[in-house]
């Protein structure tokens, strides 16, 4: 058998597919064969990416072009659905292009303002110059946007500046508990020393009234005056 076939032509009824793209436009008239899958690397995005493109499950949802200097995806709803989380752990088309673009891929196919297709005949087409076909060895040249990295650095620099105001406001609040909590057991001492004071007082009180009973009434009455006096 030939490495390459022949691929049938898509139906006016059946959803966009990239060979059927590349047969509407007269570009392929024979399927390429597919490349091998690629070891991940430090840039894990790119690599993912490759590795999906060449996928021969999801050949129908994201394939090469005909000269394999970009990549097509149609059907966007079923290839979120059933390609990204595969690949990416996420099913947001939205999520997938930004990537995209801060790696530097363009959008090849642009369509004009206002136009609208339904989701399964919408049809992506992103490239990159080091992103090819059966050219897995460009991929670690592949990098995110300078300004990207800039701005990643500058928003980590910002969040370290936060981080240690938090730390000394936290410090700052640490201190005022400490001394809330000094001025509270202060106040419980002076209130247990004023109840000691008070205990002392009552029992001397008492004391005086048993003594007074037990000298006669007359004293018992005078003292009751002078209590009441005091008061």
């Amino acid at each position: 058998m030939s490495a390459y076939q022949l691929s049938s032509p898509s139906s006016p009824t059946t959803p966009t597919t990239p060979q059927s793209h590349f047969q509407n436009q007269n570009l392929m008239s024979l399927q390429p064969p597919s490349t091998q899958p690629v070891k991940m690397s430090s840039n894990t995005f790119v690599h993912k990416l490759y590795n999906m493109v060449v996928d021969k499950q999801y050949q129908h949802l994201i394939a090469w072009n005909y000269t394999g200097s970009s990549f097509i995806v149609c059907n966007i709803m079923e290839f979120s659905r059933d390609v990204l989380p595969k690949h990416f752990k996420h099913n947001n088309f939205s999520s997938f292009v930004r990537q995209l673009n801060m790696y530097g891929f363009h959008k090849v196919n642009k369509s004009p303002r206002g136009h609208r297709t339904l989701a399964e005949n919408q049809i992506w087409e992103f490239s990159h110059p080091k992103f090819l076909r059966g050219r897995p060895d460009l991929l670690d040249d592949i990098k995110r946007k300078a300004m990207e990295s800039e701005t990643l650095r500058r928003e980590t620099g910002d969040l370290h500046a936060h981080l240690a105001m938090m730390q000394v406001a936290q410090n700052e609040l640490i201190q005022q508990i400490r001394q809330l909590q000094e001025n509270f057991a202060e106040v419980m001492r002076d209130l247990a020393d004023t109840k000691r004071k008070q205990n002392l007082q009552q029992h001397w009180m008492k004391g005086m009234w048993e003594f007074m009973q037990s000298q006669g009434s007359t004293a018992t009455r005078e003292f009751m005056v002078y209590d009441i006096e005091c008061q």
